[in-house]
């Protein structure tokens, strides 16, 4: 029970704290609005199976929007920092090494 209660009250101070940035930058939207925006953009993967049976991933951000650009820059998220490109390959199924 305390976790849930430590885990509701970190939460709302994030979303207190993203309120409060996006504020002082002139922006009123709504949060559901704001995870509605940013909810677009996200990470791709790509996997590309070899010959050999190995299993090549890559995991990419896509590019953000002008608008979620500026969301990230009101709140000082480097996006390409957040979510570098990740290489993996897929030995066999239940292990993978990071490249």
């Amino acid at each position: 029970m305390d976790g849930h209660i430590f885990i509701s009250v970190l939460a709302y101070h994030q979303l207190s704290w993203v309120d409060h940035y996006l504020e002082q930058a002139g922006d009123r939207r709504e949060w559901s609005t704001l995870r509605r925006l940013l909810g677009t953009h996200s990470l791709v993967t790509t996997r590309l199976p070899l010959e050999d049976g190995r299993i090549f991933s890559l995991r990419q951000p896509s590019v953000p929007d002008a608008e979620q650009a500026q969301v990230y820059k009101v709140l000082g998220i480097d996006w390409k920092k957040a979510c570098p490109p990740r290489k993996t390959e897929l030995k066999t199924q239940n292990s993978a090494t990071t490249l």
